[in-house]
């Protein structure tokens, strides 16, 4: 091996052990509890700076676990998606089983699978997740088109506003769901079926696929109609 193939894959250990780390910190401390130097110490890095020389910062490093996670997700949906089309499955349970179902197995994942659901978990309630397209700082992730294509079309009928937050509020509740029942499922002070993962993802995918076929009630409508009509003649506490 050359001198070069020795730095390399010294400088790959390097990296993936700083990865390992910061997904582990990051899911049991919260991203703000956890800095860089803790990061390069339970990582056995005595270079302080090796976080910001692979990474840059810690953004940098969070991007770096989505990029690790996040493909692979997005390949394991869209492979459900298409065998869900084929069996002819209704759209609002096949998109939740598609959201879903990938982030059950995450849990079984032990190159940091389960940390990676915290994490997205707690990110995606500040958007720092991307959702928002036009937000600048967020972390950029693999758009999952074919998954986010049928579920705008079986929410074409809504009000775009009220489309757009309900997909939202899908990915919160499935990020969150699964991470909560991480947590639950070790506590062996909870009734089992509350432990119980299928029991879990099964509910889940139920309620995921009811946000979708709701139809909007009248009092959402007319808060709607006032919010437009609000931002229209130019307030901007209510745009």
């Amino acid at each position: 091996m050359t001198l070069t193939a020795v730095k390399d894959t010294r400088s790959h250990r390097t990296r993936d052990s700083l990865i390992r780390a910061a997904e582990r910190l990051f899911a049991e401390q919260g991203v703000d509890g956890v800095s860089i130097n803790t990061i390069t110490r339970a990582a056995g890095q005595a270079n302080r700076n090796a976080v910001q020389y692979h990474f840059g910062n810690k953004n940098g490093l969070l991007q770096a676990i989505f990029d690790k996670h996040g493909p692979a997700l997005a390949e394991r949906r869209a492979e459900l998606a298409d065998q869900m089309l084929a069996d002819g499955v209704a759209t609002p349970q096949l998109v939740a089983t598609a959201i879903v179902q990938p982030l059950i197995e995450k849990l079984d994942d032990s190159d940091g699978g389960e940390a990676y659901i915290h994490i997205s978990a707690e990110l995606i309630a500040t958007n720092t997740l991307g959702y928002d397209l036009a937000d600048k700082h967020s972390l950029q992730l693999a758009r999952e088109t074919k998954i986010a294509k049928l579920a705008a079309q079986e929410l074409t009928e809504l009000p775009p506003e009220i489309a757009q937050q309900r997909i939202l509020l899908m990915n919160v509740l499935g990020f969150h769901g699964v991470s909560d029942h991480a947590r639950v499922r070790k506590n062996t002070g909870f009734n089992p079926l509350i432990r119980d993962t299928d029991f879990m993802a099964s509910n889940l995918i139920d309620s995921m696929a009811a946000i979708l076929e709701a139809p909007p009630s009248q009092h959402s409508l007319d808060i709607l109609a006032k919010r437009r009509q609000t931002t229209q003649h130019g307030d901007p506490s209510c745009a």
